[in-house]
């Protein structure tokens, strides 16, 4: 057994013995600290997990890449973050408040971590629950620590899935797995102004951008799902989503293209401005990135581009009651070799259907 394990081992020895009675519980500490796509799969664990103990305080423990996105979720109390190694003073301000916090529960979604583990074992809450784990570290995972009360298994389920299944834990087992994601009102109304030029047509949102250029869809396919779309219904408005630092770049592709039927995101300030647009298209492309995980909160009809591995698309497939998936012919990590033209015949496919054009949109459910 390697030292970090017996560490580990030793200061998570804990006995349970009371009853388990998650009815009690008054407050609840969720551990996640992940990116913005996981963060919109949590949602739904913490509606579901308010819904059914509306009396408990329901608290996040963090990261500095999504401590943000809790804003407007009307169920989060507080949250707290673990910073970067360079602010780990940071860290354990919070870390000690947590411990104030008294918790009755605490979830922890992530894979077994030496500092997470210590962290935990320091707030001191009276029950833990935990997934087991997709891998181990210092050869033990979740399971191997008497820390944890419960575990739920790794399955080869979508994320938002996995996370519900922390419920199942509590004794909950007839809960809504339909995905949320609560913006606020302000972002609504900026999106209502953006777009009100364009209010009665048919429009088609286009995010090309993922965390690499392998995943993310390249200058010449934007061009060409644009003129295939345009191709199609000259009349169909695409909005072209952005990040500051690119909008210069996709400004320049859109006059190089002669791209007139082509809108480009602008104006936008945060996560919730960027989601509020999505939710009033008609039809969302996108590879796998959040923005996926963004339509399936407001059920936007979506065309997702993915890399043609089967654990991303299980674990990150869109959650849209209508949706296309469009991949490479060659298993890997890039979607290099993806169909333009399929991409083209799904977004076509799913604008055609009058049920779900020029709707207003689907409020995230809070």
């Amino acid at each position: 057994m390697s030292l970090k394990a017996a560490i580990l081992k030793f200061l998570t020895r804990k006995t349970y013995t009371d009853e388990f009675r998650p009815e009690t519980f008054k407050n609840i500490l969720i551990v996640r600290p992940a990116k913005i796509g996981d963060t919109i799969c949590m949602f739904p664990l913490i509606r579901e997990l308010n819904r059914f103990l509306p009396d408990a305080n329901i608290d996040i423990y963090a990261s500095t890449y999504n401590n943000f996105m809790f804003k407007y979720a009307p169920q989060v109390r507080h949250v707290y973050t673990k910073y970067k190694d360079r602010d780990t003073l940071k860290t354990l301000v919070d870390i000690i408040k947590m411990r104030t916090n008294h918790y009755d529960l605490i979830i922890d979604t992530i894979d077994i971590r030496f500092g997470k583990v210590i962290a935990l074992a320091f707030i001191k809450a009276r029950w833990l629950i935990a997934n087991v784990g997709y891998e181990s570290r210092y050869g033990l995972t979740n399971a191997d620590l008497d820390l944890y009360y419960r575990l739920t298994d790794w399955k080869q389920i979508h994320t938002s899935d996995r996370l519900l299944e922390f419920l199942q834990l509590l004794g909950i087992d007839d809960y809504d797995s339909s995905m949320s994601f609560p913006i606020g009102d302000d972002a609504y109304h900026f999106a209502e102004s953006f777009l009100k030029p364009y209010q009665g047509k048919k429009l088609i949102g286009l995010n090309a951008d993922a965390s690499d250029i392998d995943r993310s869809i390249l200058d010449a396919e934007i061009i060409e799902i644009c003129n295939g779309i345009k191709a199609f219904d000259s009349k169909i408005q695409i909005l072209l989503f952005s990040s500051v630092s690119r909008r210069e770049h996709m400004a320049a592709l859109i006059k190089q293209g002669r791209l007139e039927n082509v809108i480009l995101e602008d104006g936008t300030t945060s996560i919730f401005e960027a989601a509020a647009l999505t939710s009033f298209m008609d039809v969302v492309i996108s590879p796998n990135t959040s923005f996926v995980h963004i339509a399936s909160a407001f059920d936007i009809p979506t065309v997702a581009i993915f890399q043609n591995d089967q654990n991303h698309l299980t674990y990150w497939a869109p959650r849209s009651s209508r949706s296309v998936l469009v991949k490479p012919e060659e298993p890997g990590t890039s979607v290099r070799g993806f169909s333009v033209n399929d991409t083209v015949k799904a977004a076509i496919t799913l604008i055609k259907d009058e049920s779900c054009v020029n709707q207003p949109p689907l409020l995230s459910k809070t």
